[in-house]
Formats: C-alpha cells, structure tokens, sequence
C-alpha cells in the first residue's frame, strides 16, 4: 500500500479493508482483490467477507491487494519510496474488545488526487479540446478571409465607381472647354467680321463697341459667378454691423468707399496697433479677439461700406472669417448688392 494506517487491523473485517482501500485511492477502481500472506491465486480472500484480519485465512499476518489497471491512472500520487515525506500516517479509531466493530472514519481516508482525470481520459479530452480549438480557429480564419474577400470587392467596386465618375467628369469637362472654345472662336471671327466692317460705318462701330462691352460684363459676370459657386459656405456671426466715427473712417481710408468700391482690406497688424494705443476708446476694441484670430492668410482684416443698410443702421461691415470675405469680394465682382446676413 501507499499508506500507512494506524489501528488494529486484525478487528478489521475483510469488507472494512476493501473499503478503507477504496475510499484512500479516491478513484474508482476495479477488480479488488485482496490476499493474505502473498499474491497468489491459493490465498485469495472473499470480497465483502464479514471475518476480520485475525480470523480470515486461519489468521493472516500481512494482507495484499490488487486491483485494475495494474498502474496507478494518478501521476504524483505518494508511493512507497516517498511515503513518509508525503503521507502522514492515517489514524483510524479501534476498540480493545471485539465486541463492537472499529470506526473507519470515511473523511479521514479521503485523498486529493493531483489529476481530475485518469491518463486515458485526459489524453483523450486533451486530443478533442484541440481539435475543437483547431476547428474554431480555422472557422475564424475562414470568416476573417471571407470577410476580407468581401470588403476588399467592396472596395473594388468603389474604386471603380469612383474612377468612372471621374473619368465621365473629365469627359465632360474637356467636351465643355471644346464647345466654350469653339464658341469663343465663332464669336471672336464673328466680332472680328463685324469689326472690319464697322471701321467703314460709325453706326456699326458704336454697335461693335456696345456688344464687346456687354460680353466683357457676361464674362466677369460668369466668372464671378463660378467663383461664388466654388467659395466654401458662410457662418453665422462671419460678418457684423458696426458704427465708425469720423477719426477711424479717416485713419483707415474709410471715406472713400463707394457703392461700386464698397470696401477695404486693411493689414491686421494695422488694426490691432491701433487698439493697443487707443485701449478701449478704439471703435473696434469690442473686436480685438475676433479680429486677433481672422485674418486669413493674408492677415487683411476687411470693413466694407454698407449704403443698403443691410447689416443695419450702423454704416460699416466688420468681417471676421475668410469665407465671408471672398463672398464679398465676389458678390461687388459681380455688381451685385453686398450678401445678406447669415
């Protein structure tokens, strides 16, 4: 045995020692056999036989027992060579009358095994849990590709999309400038047929001049016009009514607005100096944030006239933000009143 067990084993029946063996491998196992004296077939003794040690066998001295399988399906369990380092000797409680049978105590033979499942068995469930775990990797793998598959077809598809829209844009562009051009080549002979013409008829010469003026206009007109379309859109608060006093119209130049040049685009660090001297009787002082972080690349800082009173009463427009000063750059290109708040 791989144990020790204190007690007076001759009271012991034959049954008690199969269940005090049972119960200390803490395993089921199969086919106990015990016997006295030694392993042979002769000296085996009955299983669940009620006679004790002392009387079993005409009194046996040493028992032995046998079981299947042959080895033990627990690795690191304690053997005989380690057995005192690693059991301590199990005490069992006993009688000194054979009057009443010993105690066997089932809680003092309980053993923790080392391993929850015999060698057999967890080879086995080793084998199965990776061949599961290789299973869901390969699924997983295989939904990763798929998925890759389909979002690089995705992809695929927009790309393409993409380069025939550009390609029909393209298309198009070229084919407008090919019709702008040879429409500006008509009309350029036809200006040019009427221009050698009028050089022989005043009448016809004044005519020539009107419709070169007109086209001129239609030209900035249309330029501005796709100007104002290609401009990035406007923002509350981008451009504000604001009074100016004589002194301030006539330092920045002010005075000299006209409705067709309605406005100034005056160098930021002008104003901002002109703040810092003045303080907060500057007319602008109430802006010097705003006007500290607008400016646009060119640090210009741009006040238009307002005649129509469209940003109110006040006279002048401060405008803060680089769209709102390309919108009105464009709509005075135009000759278009100036654009109405946001």
């Amino acid at each position: 045995m791989d144990f020790q067990v204190d007690a007076r084993i001759q009271e012991y029946t034959v049954a008690q020692l199969e269940q005090i063996i049972l119960a200390r491998h803490g395993d089921p196992i199969q086919n106990l056999e015990l016997f006295k004296d030694s392993p042979d077939e002769a000296n085996k003794l009955a299983s669940g036989s009620e006679d004790t040690v002392a009387t079993a066998g005409e009194g046996a001295t040493t028992i032995f027992y046998d079981y299947f399988p042959p080895l033990d399906p627990f690795e690191n369990r304690p053997v005989a060579g380690q057995l005192h380092a690693t059991n301590q000797v199990i005490n069992l409680r006993t009688y000194e009358n054979m009057t009443e049978p010993p105690e066997i105590e089932p809680e003092k033979l309980k053993w923790s095994k080392t391993a929850e499942y015999d060698p057999w068995t967890q080879r086995k469930m080793d084998a199965d849990a990776a061949a599961e775990a290789a299973r869901i990797k390969a699924e997983e793998e295989a939904a990763a590709a798929e998925a890759a598959r389909i979002e690089a077809e995705k992809e695929a598809k927009k790309k393409a999309k993409e380069e025939e829209k550009k390609r029909k844009a393209e298309e198009a562009r070229k084919q407008k400038e090919e019709e702008e051009k040879a429409a500006a080549e008509a009309e350029a002979a036809r200006l040019k047929k009427l221009e050698e013409e009028a050089m022989k008829d005043p009448k016809k010469r004044a005519e020539l001049e009107a419709k070169k003026k007109a086209a001129e206009e239609a030209a900035k007109k249309k330029a501005a016009e796709e100007m104002l379309a290609a401009l990035p859109p406007r923002k509350k608060g981008g451009a504000i009514g604001l009074f100016l006093g004589g002194t301030t119209r006539e330092y920045y130049g002010l005075q000299n607005c006209t409705p067709k040049d309605p406005y100034l685009l005056i160098p930021k660090p002008k104003i901002m100096a002109e703040i810092s001297d003045k303080g907060k009787i500057a007319d602008l002082y109430n802006y010097k944030d705003d006007i500290a972080k607008c400016g646009g690349d060119d640090e210009e800082i741009m006040i238009c006239k307002d005649e129509d009173e469209v940003y109110g009463d006040n006279g002048f427009v401060l405008i803060l933000t680089d769209a709102d000063k390309q919108h009105f750059i464009a709509h005075v290109m135009m000759g278009n009143p100036l654009p109405p708040p946001v």
